[in-house]
């Protein structure tokens, strides 16, 4: 079973968007263009140039786009990182406790194993986000 974080959902819907609309301007600008040709070549040439500047500007915002959603990514696979290391920490500090009886058997177990899940869940949502 694969868990996916509320972020990624939300970054694969951004890039469905994304790729609807490069799609949607890409039919609607060649229709466009090529009833500009069909009436008039002088208004053609202009619906050509237009349809240059048009899909340079658009491909300047998507990369700006997914260059930010990148570092959302990255920012957010640190911040899972931060967690993993806080529970690590937890789970050594519980293990001392067990170790100077400070706390019984049973108690240790189910937060050894409480921890351990955390972890695991972590580190599954931390593999699944750097393949993105």
């Amino acid at each position: 079973m694969i868990l996916y974080s509320h972020a990624q959902i939300i970054y694969m819907r951004q890039e469905d968007r994304l790729q609807l609309i490069w799609a949607g301007t890409f039919i609607m600008s060649g229709i466009i263009f090529a009833l500009a040709f069909w009436f008039t070549p002088i208004i053609g040439t202009l619906a050509t140039l237009g349809y240059i500047i048009m899909y340079v500007g658009l491909s300047i915002a998507f990369l700006m786009v997914f260059r930010s959603m990148t570092r959302l990514n990255t920012e957010f696979v640190d911040s899972l990182k931060g967690k993993k290391a806080e529970i690590e920490q937890m789970k050594k500090s519980i293990e001392r406790k067990y170790l100077k009886k400070r706390i019984d058997e049973q108690t240790y177990k189910r937060l050894a194993q409480d921890y351990e899940q955390q972890l695991t869940e972590l580190e599954v949502k931390i593999k699944n986000l750097k393949r993105i």
